[in-house]
């Protein structure tokens, strides 16, 4: 049998033509697909016979090849033979080479210790020091075990003398105040091997030079402060404690960078830092000095006191504010100059470090010192600083109290404006708190004054503001404890103070983002936080003036119901003669235009732009949905559709005369309605909806569209009730 094929015994068998024809088409197909195998058996076979054909000739090859390799074998062994023998002599070359050489240079050294025996005696005979400071750094040099113990005696007793020299003249210079003489003399130190000592000694007296000029410095403020027994002479310059301490900085500073590249040059790369940390030191003496001065002349601790007593609620406070302006602006300059002072050392000391292989060369022991500019990490000026920044906003907070306080007492209509003089003089105060912050350069204060304006705003002056709207609207009078009117302001004025607070707020805090980035470098975390709660504070004022504006458009509802009662008596089934006489004689939309003029006339002149602006917005609201509510009682045809789009165009454009903002979203859905209403037949809506509404944004919902469409008398049911 074949695979899928009967028995031929079977297919004798068979009798039914159907079944012989399949099996008649099975056996072909077979047939095919043995004629393919076997086309393919042939196939392959001939590949097989060229490929037994190529192995015969192989071993023909193969002995040739075998051949070459033996004898480029031989031919590497020989090579491996002969560079064997080249490298041995190779290496005997070197160590020759290095025998020579080591014997070179015990020659030269031989040499050179002549030399420095003969030249260190010539140089100090010739006051030549830094030659001798030369010959003697070659001779420390050299290795010890090859001098002669005569050369080496020799050697060492010019190195002590040498030292001895140096260090008298090193002396002799300190004493003269001969900068450039004490640094030659320090920079010697070096060769001698007492380099680090050299740079403390050069570190030494740059502080005895500071100390001599913050010493002139301190006895002229005390002059001018009038402490001291030499009374200041006429034209003689007068000190304030900001003069003094700006100058002690600039003299520091200007003294360290005149130096830095010379003190890198003599004593090495990094130095400098040992310079920075003496005259940190030094800063720290003489700038505390003239702060004690500040606290003693302005009785800051007493001051302090008195605003803490001051709090209590039996106290009466006896401080006057006013004068604590001048003070707050010293300190915030004292802190500018200290803050600037204080990165301008670290700056340059962390450049410094970071220019060594190994910054640890300049740490210490201690761990007084920051790793990253070798300096003291919280100096003595930089406590006292904290100390005083703490005070000055305890200063601030009562000024800032203080002086809002006095703003909304003196409260009054300025003339020819829409505000009152309070949001002048508040904001005047804040912005000046701000910048005076800012002027520190010291973020954690500015973060605090923040803080201090936004309390300010919130809880002094807003809560101000809220209450005699409240008492407004209320109607009751606002009587102080002496029986007198303390609120002279109308509500419209306090609305627009509410608004134009919110802007004042807006613009702070932009100017502050500025500030931040113009002292910081970028707006802290903390900064940002403060920022986004003072955002906060314009949006609230924004939502109570919102409300309260609200509260009037409510107050006008009832006469604009009145205004709007002849809208409903008024019929849209009308002919062309109706549609015409409407042209003339209009019955609704002009009597309703005057009376609206009429009703917010008074608002316009007494409003700022903003404020009117929202109270129309309110107004154009509230009547597009009284317009709305009354079009579903009505009936229209299309003529009628037609008379009511007109008039509501009409309406829409006197609205928008009123106001600097855009009101075509208060009239959306009823022009919507209104071109539903004047369409000629059902259908048309099609032409507008869905995929075809283009850049059109539908305001009604379906079953919206439809219940418009049912207000149409000539339009059936059943062609509405069709529409998909």
């Amino acid at each position: 049998t074949i695979e899928g094929v009967l028995s031929l015994e079977d297919i004798t068998r068979l009798t039914d033509i159907d079944q012989i024809h399949r099996t008649l088409e099975i056996i072909h197909q077979r047939e095919k697909e043995v004629d393919d195998e076997l086309g393919k058996c042939v196939e392959d076979s001939e590949v097989a016979e060229s490929n037994l054909d190529l192995i015969e000739t192989l071993p023909r090859r193969l002995k040739n090849v075998f051949l070459d390799s033996k004898s480029l074998s031989k031919t590497i062994s020989e090579a491996c033979v002969l560079a064997e023998n080249v490298s041995k002599k190779v290496r005997d070359l070197d160590g020759i080479r290095a025998k020579v050489k080591e014997a070179t240079k015990k020659t030269e050294d031989i040499l050179d210790i002549k030399s420095c025996v003969e030249g260190v005696a010539v140089a100090m005979e010739k006051e030549e020091y830094e030659v001798a400071c030369n010959h003697v750094a070659k001779y420390r040099g050299m290795d010890s075990g090859m001098l002669e113990a005569s050369s080496l005696a020799l050697l060492r007793s010019a190195e002590t003398k040498l030292k001895d020299i140096v260090l008298a003249k090193l002396e002799s210079a300190v004493a003269a105040n001969d900068e450039k003489q004490v640094l030659r003399f320090c920079a010697l130190f070096g060769p001698l091997g007492m380099g680090d000592e050299g740079m403390e000694q050069y570190a030494r007296f740059a502080q005895r030079l500071i100390a001599i000029d913050a010493g002139a410095i301190h006895k002229q403020l005390l002059k001018s402060l009038g402490h001291s027994y030499h009374p200041q002479t006429e034209g003689e310059e007068s000190l304030s404690c900001v003069d003094a301490i700006t100058r002690l900085f600039e003299t520091i500073a200007g003294f360290i960078d005149e130096r830095s590249a010379t003190v890198e040059m003599n004593f090495g790369p990094g130095k400098i830092v040992h310079l920075i940390r003496g005259l940190q030191s030094q800063t720290d003496i003489h700038a505390v000095k003239i702060l004690d001065l500040f606290y003693e002349h302005y009785n800051i601790n007493r001051m302090v006191d008195d605003i803490g007593n001051s709090k209590r609620k039996d106290a009466t406070s006896s401080i006057d504010a006013k004068d604590m302006a001048p003070l707050l602006d010293e300190i915030a300059l004292m802190s500018q100059s200290a803050e600037l002072f204080d990165r301008f050392i670290r700056n340059l000391a962390k450049s410094s470090i970071e220019k060594l292989k190994d910054p640890n060369e300049i740490s210490t022991s201690t761990s007084t010192f920051k790793l990253k500019d070798g300096l003291v990490h919280v100096s003595s000026l930089n406590q006292r600083m904290q100390e005083l920044i703490g005070q000055y906003l305890s200063i601030e907070q009562f000024f800032l109290q203080e002086s809002v306080k006095k703003a909304i007492k003196l409260d009054e209509l300025i003339p020819d404006s829409l505000i009152s003089s309070s949001v002048d003089h508040v904001f005047f105060v804040l912005q000046k708190c701000e910048q005076r912050a800012f002027l520190t350069c010291n973020l954690p204060a500015v973060c605090a004054a923040v803080n201090l304006i936004i309390t300010a705003l919130t809880r002094d002056f807003r809560e101000i503001l809220q209450r005699n709207l409240a008492d407004h609207f209320s109607g009751r009078s606002m009587m102080g404890r002496s029986g007198q009117d303390h609120h002279k302001l109308g509500y419209q004025t306090i609305l627009n103070n509410l608004e134009v607070s919110s802007e004042y707020i807006f613009k702070l805090k932009k100017e502050m983002e500025v500030e931040c980035i113009r002292v910081f470098g970028a707006v802290d975390p903390k900064m940002k936080s403060l920022l986004d709660e003072l955002s906060e504070t314009s949006a609230s004022f924004k939502k109570i003036l919102e409300s309260d504006l609200e509260q009037i458009a409510n107050s006008l509802t009832p006469k604009i119901k009145m205004y709007m009662d002849v809208f409903g008596t008024i019929s849209y089934e009308i002919s062309d003669v109706d549609f015409s006489e409407r042209e003339v004689n209009d019955p609704f939309i002009q009597h309703f235009m005057s009376n609206m003029d009429t009703l917010l006339r008074p608002y316009k002149s007494t409003l700022t732009v903003p404020n009117y602006d929202e109270l129309v917005q309110a107004v154009a609201k509230f009547v597009c949905n009284r317009l709305e509510n009354e079009i579903f009682k009505k009936k229209f045809n299309q003529l009628g559709g037609l008379q009511f789009d007109k008039e509501l165009r009409i309406l829409q454009n006197y609205f928008g005369s009123l106001t600097t903002k855009i009101i075509r979203d208060k009239f959306a859905r009823l022009t919507q309605m209104a071109g539903l209403l004047y369409l000629e037949r059902v259908e048309e809506v099609l032409e507008y909806w869905g995929q075809k509404s283009g850049h059109m944004t539908w305001r009604l919902t379906p079953g919206e569209v439809r219940k418009v469409l049912s207000l149409r008398s000539d339009f059936s049911r059943e062609s509405i009730a069709q529409l998909k």
